[in-house]
């Protein structure tokens, strides 16, 4: 039992690293202190060094533990009434949280790219979404040369909306998933929304003095 309960504890300060890690990175950039990150987890520097001897193995962990979350959004979708319904929740969901997580994405793009170790989810990644544009193709709501493999590049297109233009709005990426969106349509087109980003907020942007 003592075993048992100490095994408990060791799996959700791990779990409190990994969420922890994630949001001081994200937050701050991969150059953010262990630090930060273990007085935001709650626990000692060693713990995480323990866990986690380099950075790699921590952003490792933080990315299989957004993909098995992302496995989990898709199974959700699938279930959606409206396969246009189940699509739109997904792209919308993911491009959300990438445009959320800057400071690891560079990281996470490489790392789900290049892992041998995290083959298997992408695999269970591709077919979920080849079958959320099946689905919708079925019903004639998605024009046909679209694949399950073009969502994650659209989701990396809108989400990796980080302009150097401090007015912007921080939902801009909803416009240009918009247009994303439409493009998905065999016809029509919905009204985009937020509007167009401002022409005085690029063309003269106020920068903040360092």
């Amino acid at each position: 039992m003592a075993i048992a309960s100490l095994r408990a504890d060791a799996a959700r300060n791990r779990a409190r690293i990994v969420a922890a890690a994630a949001e001081v990175f994200a937050e701050r950039g991969l150059d953010a202190s262990t630090a930060e990150i273990a007085d935001r987890a709650g626990v000692g520097e060693a713990t995480i060094y323990r866990r986690f001897p380099t950075k790699d193995d921590l952003v490792a962990a933080i990315v299989a533990t957004k993909m098995e979350e992302t496995l989990e959004i898709g199974a959700e979708c699938l279930e959606e009434a409206d396969p246009w319904r189940g699509l739109e929740r997904f792209l919308y969901e993911m491009t959300e949280r990438a445009s959320r997580d800057q400071g690891v994405s560079d990281a996470a793009k490489d790392r789900c790219v290049a892992s041998a170790e995290l083959a298997p989810q992408r695999k269970r990644m591709l077919d979920l979404c080849t079958e959320l544009v099946r689905r919708a193709q079925r019903a004639g709501l998605v024009r046909e040369d679209v694949a399950g493999q073009d969502l994650i590049f659209l989701v990396t297109a809108a989400g990796s909306l980080h302009l150097p233009f401090p007015d912007l709005r921080e939902d801009l990426w909803k416009r240009y998933l918009g247009l994303l969106l439409d493009g998905l349509r065999p016809e029509g087109a919905t009204k985009l929304r937020p509007g167009a980003p401002p022409r005085r907020a690029i063309e003269l942007p106020q920068v903040s003095p360092s």
